[in-house]
């Protein structure tokens, strides 16, 4: 019988993902509890950073809504005293 291979190579790719994972959890640096933990700080701190920046963002379109609504206003009132003349 003539081997076309394929059996080889499906021995290869799971021997060599079997390799690895072993090389991958005898190397990893830290245990999966503690990857766990310090990804959910890592979130928590970029949840934080962004709350703050749309706080920011929010105070900032609120004080220039307030300003136009100022310059409008003394807009308006400039044109009523020149019409009124």
């Amino acid at each position: 019988m003539k081997d076309s291979g394929f059996g080889s190579f499906l021995a290869g790719v799971v021997i060599g993902g079997l390799i690895g994972a072993a090389l991958g959890l005898i190397l990893a640096p830290q245990t999966g509890e503690e990857l766990r933990e310090h990804v959910n700080d890592f979130v928590e701190t970029k949840k934080a950073e962004i709350g703050d920046a749309v706080n920011e963002g929010r105070a900032a379109a609120e004080q220039a809504r307030a300003e136009m609504v100022t310059d409008y206003d003394v807009a308006a009132g400039a044109q009523s005293e020149g019409a009124a003349s």
